[in-house]
């Protein structure tokens, strides 16, 4: 009995071995057109478009919201000094410059080092 003779058996007919009998497909879905099922180019430039117009869309938000904050802080240019500050103008310019030099060589402070010790 040939392969072929054998195919026409009742029994041969129900069983199609193309498919898994684990319920489990061995390949996976392409799910697309074109070659071999892959995708058109067609589908991926319009996607690749979408993304482009959605980044013009966002950058041109941020563009507006700049603009505004930036109106918005004209009118504010330096911030006030705090009310609970004690310190005058001239002190802080002092302490910013004591800061400044605090790690140059040849200085010998310490941080820790203060004005009115005798240390």
């Amino acid at each position: 009995m040939t392969r072929t003779e054998r195919s026409a058996y009742p029994r041969a007919v129900l069983r199609d071995r193309s498919l898994s009998r684990s319920g489990l497909e061995k390949g996976f879905r392409k799910e697309g057109g074109g070659a071999h099922n892959w995708g058109r180019l067609d589908d991926e430039l319009e996607h690749e478009f979408a993304a482009l117009d959605d980044e013009n869309l966002e950058l041109e938000e941020e563009a507006m919201a700049a603009s505004a904050s930036s109106a918005d802080s004209v009118v504010e240019k330096a911030p006030p000094l705090s009310p609970n500050s004690s310190m005058t103008e001239a002190e802080i310019e002092a302490a910013k410059q004591f800061r400044k030099n605090a790690f140059k060589k040849g200085q010998g402070q310490q941080i820790t080092s203060c004005q009115t010790c005798d240390d």
